[in-house]
């Protein structure tokens, strides 16, 4: 022991002026709200990113769906298009249209008698009755 009676420490002799660098910290920037402000950053940038990756798989899903209902709708208009197509084809069919046009319309075949020729060259057209009157009986 030296005269002062304070212990005297041979094997660590500090430096007069040197302090520890968490010292400075602790001090300087009060390190534990520091750490604090870090993890709460960080919680919630987690917090953050499940939501966002939450939303981001409700969206996916609803698109999904709504493609699949497209396919679907896709599906039944083709079969629509390829019916029309023979439909089409069917009724396109000269003895089709004329049985259509009887049967539907009301249509017939002219006779000789409701047909009219009109020539060019003749200036006054004669139609003939149907019925005949005799004169001097």
């Amino acid at each position: 022991m030296a005269i002062s009676g304070k212990p005297t420490n041979r094997r660590n002799p500090a430096p007069p002026h040197s302090t520890d660098i968490g010292e400075l910290f602790a001090q300087r920037f009060n390190v534990v709200s520091l750490y604090v402000v870090v993890l709460l950053l960080l919680a919630a940038a987690i917090v953050w990113s499940g939501i966002k990756t939450a939303e981001d798989i409700q969206k996916y899903h609803q698109d999904y769906k709504a493609l699949q209902d497209m396919k679907k709708q896709e599906r039944k208009l083709q079969v629509e298009h390829q019916r029309l197509l023979i439909e089409q084809q069917t009724f396109s069919a000269t003895p089709q249209i004329a049985s259509r046009a009887v049967s539907e319309l009301g249509m017939y075949t002219p006779t000789s008698k409701d047909k009219l020729i009109i020539q060019p060259s003749a200036a006054v057209a004669e139609t003939i009755s149907p019925t005949t009157v005799e004169v001097g009986q």
